[in-house]
């Protein structure tokens, strides 16, 4: 199914955007429940102080009377309705109860003990409606404090609804902050998004022109997290116009070969006479290494610079002197390869064909010294050198020798189609071809091949 477009970036948006929510909602609600838990630990912990602070502070008179006068240090238990508040009266019922002002007369009610019982320390918490309306927290103990074994009833309560209100502004304060903060990331990644998804743009417009034909390659500057990717659409671009040149030279050379035996041909047939069968041969196996010829350099063609290829160059080139060695046992042959492993960015086939006609040269014009040497990559290309101690080319004669169906000696076999091979090959993966005077004293011819990425 298509995409339409502006619909990734849209999706790429709305994802964004919905991780950025709830990545806010859950930091706001782990911040406000961890500090909801820390805020409750301090509230019971400084209850459990004033209440061992009010029960030191009480004792049993003789009489049987209460008698202390606490101080909590805090002001909170002097101001009434403040909701913190403390009661103390003893259990036998004797109506002696003692209340902190803040209370100004009311009392502390509580729920039965069937419904929230002491637990084994005889202390129980537990929330009631205070004098002046607001939520209490009530921690309530029974503690013996007379010479009698008197028991009197303790009860100390903070203002649960002050807690519960500052928690309630805590978690609307934050919830503000993190909304901008949320909206704010959001807006950004928006930001980030369109505008770094606006060199695609200019790409798939830049690719429409050359669609079009207005254009052919991907012009201008990009980022530098795009420029690689146009790089390589460019080289993809350039190398399919290549492809489709050199397929073009390619057909026009078959139809220019085919002319002559085919104007043989045609002029034999229009004699009115018989046409001899050695003639028709000759023509029909010519009209054939043609069509191989090029069918060939076709797949080279098609093959050169696209998909990658590699081949074992030291391999193929031990098993190439092999095979000479064998065929060729009056001749001295001698292989340089280097310490480390060198691959053609190429076909097996297309290489030992270069290799091949390079050492049949060798052999046919040499003397009985052959020397091959294989050098290293560097810059992306390697050398291969075949040297003979044959009578060599002149300088003026090295230019004709590399064109197509040259023989500079009739009376040697062959077609020279070797050289030329050789060369439109070679010329098909971007290399080069170099005749110079060999040290051995024939010729020496460099080639010089693209050599494939390491694989570490």
């Amino acid at each position: 199914m298509p995409i339409a477009p502006g619909s990734l970036r849209n999706r790429v948006i709305a994802l964004s955007t919905v991780w950025t929510v709830l990545a806010v909602a859950i930091l706001g609600w782990l911040l406000v429940s961890q500090y909801r838990a820390n805020a409750e630990r301090g509230f019971a912990d400084l209850q459990q102080a004033q209440l061992y602070t009010l029960i030191a502070a009480f004792t049993v008179t003789e009489d049987g009377a209460l008698s202390g006068v606490p101080n909590l240090g805090d002001r909170s238990f002097l101001d009434p309705g403040s909701g913190w508040y403390w009661q103390v009266g003893l259990v036998d019922d004797n109506g002696d109860t003692r209340r902190s002002p803040s209370l100004a007369g009311s009392t502390l009610s509580r729920p039965p003990l069937s419904d929230i019982p002491y637990d084994d320390q005889f202390t129980r918490t537990f929330e009631i409606e205070g004098p002046a309306g607001n939520r209490l927290r009530v921690l309530e103990a029974e503690v013996q404090i007379g010479p009698g074994g008197e028991i009197a009833l303790f009860q100390l309560a903070g203002n649960q609804s002050e807690f519960d209100a500052a928690i309630g502004s805590l978690a609307r304060s934050l919830a503000l902050l993190l909304t901008v903060f949320g909206v704010g990331v959001v807006a950004i990644n928006a930001a980030i998004i369109v505008f770094g998804m606006r060199p695609l743009g200019r790409v798939r417009r830049a690719l429409r022109a050359i669609h079009a034909g207005e254009e052919h390659a991907l012009a201008g500057r990009y980022p530098d997290e795009i420029q690689p990717m146009v790089d390589e659409m460019n080289m993809l671009i350039d190398n399919n116009r290549r492809i489709v040149e050199r397929a073009r030279t390619q057909v026009g050379n078959l139809a220019h070969s085919l002319k002559t035996p085919i104007s043989v041909l045609r002029n034999e047939a229009e004699r009115g006479r018989p046409v001899e069968p050695r003639l028709v041969g000759e023509q029909a196996s010519a009209m054939k290494a043609q069509v191989e010829h090029y069918l060939n350099r076709a797949r080279i063609a098609a093959q050169a610079g696209g998909t990658a290829f590699r081949t074992d160059a030291s391999e193929a080139l031990e098993r190439l002197v092999k095979v000479m060695r064998k065929l060729n046992p009056d001749k001295s042959f001698t292989l340089d390869l280097p310490e480390r492993p060198v691959a053609f960015a190429g076909e097996k086939e297309d290489f030992e064909e270069v290799c091949g006609n390079l050492l049949e040269n060798a052999c046919k014009w040499g003397n009985g010294k052959i020397a091959i040497a294989l050098g290293e990559a560097k810059d992306g290309f390697f050398n291969v050198t075949v040297e003979d101690d044959g009578p060599g080319i002149s300088a003026e004669q090295r230019a004709v020798a590399l064109k197509r169906g040259q023989r500079l000696d009739e009376t040697k076999p062959g077609t020279g189609l070797g050289l030329s091979i050789v060369v439109e090959t070679v010329d098909a993966y971007k290399g080069e071809v170099t005749l110079s005077d060999s040290a051995l004293g024939g010729l020496k011819v460099t080639l010089g091949l693209p050599a494939a990425r390491s694989l570490s």
